[in-house]
């Protein structure tokens, strides 16, 4: 056995050298293996949000907006739109907000033919400003019939709306208006219009801007 100041063997210079490394290169291994399982998850995340953000534009594509200049009209699906905005001081009961207005929307709609008075869904209706803000527009009630055998061609037909904003944008907020796609059929089952409009391919990403 050699002394204490006795220089070691080559073979046993390796065999401890290889006994000092041993704990270490199973540590390393773990370690990349660790990286690389947690870039293999931020991938699949990627990868994910991804499919997912395609799968969202396939079913929801953008809006194609349709601009309508003041005061004009614009026909969408037989149905000929309109609207106007006013701005009041107060609704009856209802005072605004410091420093905000209330404006009371009107939209016109007028069914030229059959077809047209078939699309008499609701549409949506919001108010927006052209640096991308958006306010909501509470629908007040409407003359629009129920009936198709009430529902006159030709004949105007109004819904009646409010919203609140910032006094500031009164005069240049817009009105995003998006035309209901639901074909009312007079008689058919729910059974049937649903199979219907399974069948049916109707844009639903169309939209008409009102301009002030």
């Amino acid at each position: 056995m050699p002394g204490r100041d006795e220089a070691p063997s080559p073979g046993e210079a390796s065999a401890r050298s290889r006994g000092r490394h041993a704990g270490s290169r199973p540590r390393g291994r773990t370690a990349l293996r660790a990286a690389g399982a947690a870039g293999a998850v931020v991938l699949a995340l990627a990868a994910s949000t991804w499919n997912g953000y395609t799968v969202y534009r396939d079913t929801h594509p953008p809006d194609r907006i349709l601009t309508v200049a003041a005061g004009a009209e614009a026909t969408l699906m037989r149905v000929s739109w309109k609207v106007t905005v006013k701005e009041v001081d107060d609704l009856p009961g209802q005072k605004p907000a410091p420093g905000r207005t209330w404006l009371k929307i009107k939209v016109t709609r007028t069914s030229l033919d059959a077809e047209g008075v078939s699309r008499r869904g609701e549409p949506g209706v919001e108010i927006r400003h052209p640096d991308g803000r958006v306010w909501k527009a509470l629908s007040q009630g409407d003359d629009v019939p129920d009936e198709v055998k009430d529902h006159r061609t030709g004949t105007p037909y109004s819904y009646d709306l409010v919203g609140m904003v910032p006094a500031g944008v009164a005069e240049q907020v817009e009105v995003h208006l998006r035309p209901s796609t639901a074909r009312l059929v007079e008689g058919e089952s729910v059974k049937d219009m649903f199979a219907r409009s399974a069948k049916e391919e109707i844009p639903q990403d169309r939209v008409l801007r009102f301009t002030r």
